[in-house]
């Protein structure tokens, strides 16, 4: 097996993607250059093996006084092809092409399910773990709106049902008056529950950074106040479904289940292939986590990061 590393210029890595299988978006192009704004130091690697790209790892180093601390590579490496898991060598030449010349250290959350498989590779390409798995949610947004509709869970169609025939008016934007509308009620909503998600000023880097056609704006009103509202990126074949916030007036009528329903409805409409839905907290959201899988998506459980003991 003739395995190589190239390390690309953004360009050349945006291109690359379109030809994946699966992209996280911390694996994407918008993400690198969202991170790049912000001072990091962003590299992307391909990993060609008998002159077709088989894996990806696009990594962020944090720097003091100039000199290179930790390298974090979030959801990656990534199999172009979908594989379960990757071979050894490819592995490796990704890991070493990723952490430069400088000594540092390197921390990996593969976007591989947790296999005996994915583990033995890790293992054998020389990583030890350092933090569990996690899990997420994947949708699938193959066939058509029938189909889509079909695999929905019984209980999320019956309240898509009830939020459609709240007779609300719903569009799917670029940005905008929705956006602002999405942000602000997002970071109330933060405050307010006490959770963490993506702040404000990162998703309009990351939004900015991305084409317009692959922003997803959707929100719901009754007459001229917003009571729901989600925003989605796609990145390659895939998307991710950012953040979202509902107003007390929109709980009570499932206006949430409504705007990602239409969001995936537009997401499969432009061509996605899937909608990673983000990660599955079953003890403290299970709430959202029932949401989220009720869509018809599939929790993976990824494994775990990971660190090469050989740097």
């Amino acid at each position: 097996m003739a395995v190589r590393a190239l390390d690309v210029d953004p360009e050349v890595w945006s291109h690359a993607l379109a030809a994946a299988r699966f992209v996280p978006l911390q694996q994407s192009a918008a993400y690198g250059t969202a991170l790049r704004k912000r001072g990091r130091s962003v590299r992307s690697i391909l990993v060609e093996s008998d002159g077709r790209f088989t894996l990806g790892i696009q990594a962020a180093t944090r720097r003091v006084v100039g000199l290179p601390l930790v390298t974090t590579a979030l959801r990656g490496p990534f199999a172009f092809d979908g594989r379960p898991a990757p071979a050894p060598e490819e592995l490796r030449a990704a890991l070493a092409a990723v952490s430069g010349p400088w000594p540092q250290l390197l921390v990996v959350s593969p976007d591989f399910d947790d296999t005996a498989d994915a583990r033995a590779a890790l293992t054998t390409s020389g990583c030890r773990e350092v933090m569990t798995s996690a899990a997420v949610a994947r949708l699938a947004l193959g066939g058509d709106a029938r189909a889509l509709r079909a695999r929905l869970d019984q209980k999320w169609r019956n309240r898509l049902v009830r939020a459609e025939a709240a007779r609300l008016a719903v569009d799917v934007t670029r940005g905008g008056a929705a956006l602002d509308w999405l942000l602000n009620a997002h970071e109330r909503l933060m405050r307010a529950k006490g959770f963490k998600g993506l702040p404000a000023g990162f998703v309009l880097d990351l939004l900015a950074s991305s084409a317009r056609r692959d922003v997803f704006v959707v929100i719901a009103q009754r007459g001229k106040s917003p009571v729901a509202a989600a925003a989605f990126l796609r990145h390659g074949p895939t998307a991710t479904y950012l953040i979202a916030a509902t107003e007390a007036e929109g709980r009570a009528v499932h206006a949430g289940t409504l705007v990602l329903w239409r969001g995936a409805l537009a997401l499969q409409e432009s061509g996605a292939h899937d909608c990673d839905l983000g990660l599955l907290d079953t003890s403290r959201s299970a709430g959202l986590a029932r949401f989220k899988l009720g869509t018809g998506a599939t929790l993976a459980r990824l494994c775990g990061t990971w660190t090469p003991s050989w740097l």
